[in-house]
């Protein structure tokens, strides 16, 4: 993921757009601290570095260390909703996007870290967030019920051309999770083994990372999402539902995931 061309390079361009020279930084899930490390190099003044893995977060802290920065950063290990700080934020930045775009409950953690977290006139990377995708065939995994990630789809393998099934502006309000219900026309006959789905994301304007099978690779690849095989036939009309809303277990750190995929 670190070495992604289309994702590491983009970010630190909208880090460098974004942090202003003096800014208070919230860094969600920071893994091995690289994003953290960006927002000092552009000029931030203190990030607070927060992710639930406590072997990333030490990477993160001995790199600190060695090169003199550990005092402009705050180690927090666990999830954004169970820390708080007196001067609130002017930047959040925030990459807990999986291969289904919201999967990793970034709109729950962006939500809570909105209000809680952020100044009122406070920026967010990423600036929005989309989910795209189209009916797909592929190798069948053992289980039907369960989603698939990072899977490899190709262009050939899509039923129809991709539509964007998904957009959230960080900026504006947002709900928890989403509800989508799309119907797509089926393109060609073929085996439909149920829904390639991936994310698109713009970190600042005009800074973009798109994981569609169209585009070169990215860490994300695709997600699919399985269904029990069935032949569909040109012209055919496929109706997709789907909701990705937080697990009532684990609102905070856990989501479900729930699909239909069926000929009308």
């Amino acid at each position: 993921m670190v070495l992604d061309p289309h994702r590491t390079p983009h970010l630190k361009k909208a880090i460098d757009r974004v942090v202003q020279a003096g800014d208070v930084v919230c860094d969600i899930g920071a893994g091995l601290g690289l994003l953290t490390f960006f927002a000092l190099s552009a000029g931030a003044k203190h990030v607070y570095s927060m992710d639930c893995d406590r072997e990333s977060l030490g990477v993160a802290l001995q790199q600190a260390k060695k090169f003199d920065i550990k005092r402009h950063i705050t180690f927090f290990e666990g999830h954004s909703s169970d820390f708080d700080i007196k001067q609130k934020a002017d930047v959040i930045i925030c990459e807990t996007i999986g291969s289904a775009a919201f999967d990793e409950n970034i709109l729950a953690t962006l939500h809570d870290a909105k209000r809680r977290l952020l100044k009122r006139d406070g920026k967010i990377i990423p600036a929005t967030i989309e989910l795209w995708g189209a009916p797909a065939t592929f190798v069948m995994p053992k289980k039907t019920n369960q989603m698939i990630e990072t899977e490899l789809i190709h262009t050939k393998d899509l039923f129809c051309r991709p539509i964007r099934l998904a957009s959230v502006r960080t900026k504006n309000r947002f709900e928890t999770g989403i509800h989508i219900v799309k119907t797509f026309v089926v393109k060609k006959t073929g085996k439909l083994c149920g829904m390639a789905l991936w994310p698109r994301i713009e970190w600042a304007k005009g800074i973009i990372t798109d994981a569609s099978p169209l585009k070169p690779e990215t860490h994300w690849k695709q997600c699919i999402l399985p269904i029990p095989i069935r032949h569909v036939k040109v012209k055919e009309k496929i109706r997709f539902e789907l909701i990705i809303r937080p697990d009532s277990t684990n609102e905070a750190e856990q989501t479900e995931i729930l699909w239909k995929l069926y000929v009308v």
